[in-house]
């Protein structure tokens, strides 16, 4: 081998064990307790990509923007069905009126907290936001077919590992929410095709969180009987999840109003988990959040880290590392894929399902 192969190799070697070096930063988790912005600004200058450092809903100050649009979006709907419940209900002769229709009441008559669960892809940003979009034209479709029916809502991705919600299943209890999360997720990625998918990998879950109104309560059965019909939604039990607005928090009242603001939070949050109006890089065992009703910040941290503790022993790993951490690679891609559903339209709100 002459001087100039030898530099050839050389060159070869270094470019090789850079790639498998990147590699394995990117393959691993993050300690506990390091912030979310650490997390974000470490795992996007891994792929290069700190362009998007402060570009997407993983960005608290652009999430807080988002959100409350998105709030006052859903204040402005509340306002016209006050006005029109207000004005129907003076119409009624005046000996047989009963006082005027409460927020609760017209929630329960107009308005819905609809969850619904597509599909999964590989952690690979193309594919999730081709199954977004494909997402996105099914529910405007099915939602613009039902007469009296308006949808405002958001096209979430989340990180999800199988692997993990298997392994967490085996060492603790589950609620029904993190059963019912492992069962349809296991479903729908039994027919996914791609070479960058498999069983010890995470997947990207794609959803729809939002609000449905209706002019009348008997048009939200109209609405839910056309999305079960649709095929992508009937794979498995709880792919469609339609319910009313909660009316506590904590055992105290909860308005309508309240309710709509901190559903505009919660959607828009672009991350994983959220406990306490806070995003975290890690994954979320369940479909709702089972934590909604631990008022207590130190409860919460101290499930978690019992969790973390089962989770760390099982892998029988030193150190604390946060086993329910999403990986810099999963991170990175999840990043690139919010920020592509954003960029959908020129409002950076692509993300959005608009039907009035």
């Amino acid at each position: 081998m002459n001087k100039s192969q030898q530099i050839q190799r050389l060159k070869a070697d270094s470019i090789s064990t850079m790639e498998s070096l990147q590699k394995e930063v990117l393959a691993r988790r993050f300690l506990v307790g390091s912030h979310n912005g650490v997390r974000l600004k470490k795992s996007l200058a891994g792929i290069q990509r700190l362009d998007l450092e402060r570009r997407t809903l993983l960005t608290p100050e652009v999430h807080q923007a988002h959100a409350e649009k998105l709030s006052k979006r859903y204040e402005t709907i509340l306002q016209k069905l006050r006005l029109k419940s207000h004005n129907n209900w003076s119409k009624i002769p005046k000996p047989y009126r009963l006082g005027k229709p409460t927020d609760t009441e017209i929630a329960e008559n107009h308005l819905r907290f609809l969850t619904l669960v597509d599909s999964v892809t590989a952690v690979d940003a193309s594919a999730a936001i081709k199954a977004a979009i494909e997402l996105k034209e099914k529910l405007t479709t099915t939602a613009s077919s039902i007469k009296g029916i308006g949808c405002l809502g958001v096209i979430e991705v989340e990180v999800v590992s199988l692997a993990l919600m298997e392994k967490f299943a085996g060492i603790d209890k589950v609620t029904d929410s993190e059963q019912r999360k492992l069962n349809v997720c296991k479903t729908l990625a039994s027919d996914l095709s791609s070479p960058l998918y498999t069983d010890d990998k995470s997947l990207f879950l794609i959803h729809f969180h939002g609000i449905i109104t209706a002019r009348k309560a008997t048009q939200f059965k109209d609405f839910e009987e056309a999305i079960k019909k649709v095929d992508a939604w009937a794979k498995a039990p709880r792919q469609v999840m339609m319910s009313r607005l909660s009316t506590q928090y904590g055992g105290k009242f909860k308005s309508v109003s309240e309710n709509l603001k901190h559903i505009a939070i919660y959607i828009t949050k672009g991350g994983n988990d959220w406990y306490s109006k806070k995003a975290y890089l890690r994954y979320k065992i369940g479909f709702e959040n089972d934590d909604a009703q631990v008022t207590d910040e130190d409860t919460w941290v101290a499930k978690n880290w019992r969790r973390n503790e089962l989770l760390r022993q099982e892998h029988s790993e030193d150190g604390i590392e946060d086993q329910l951490s999403l990986t810099a690679y999963e991170i990175g891609q999840l990043a690139i894929t919010i920020d592509g559903l954003m960029g959908l339209n020129r409002t950076r709100t692509g993300y959005l399902v608009s039907v009035r």
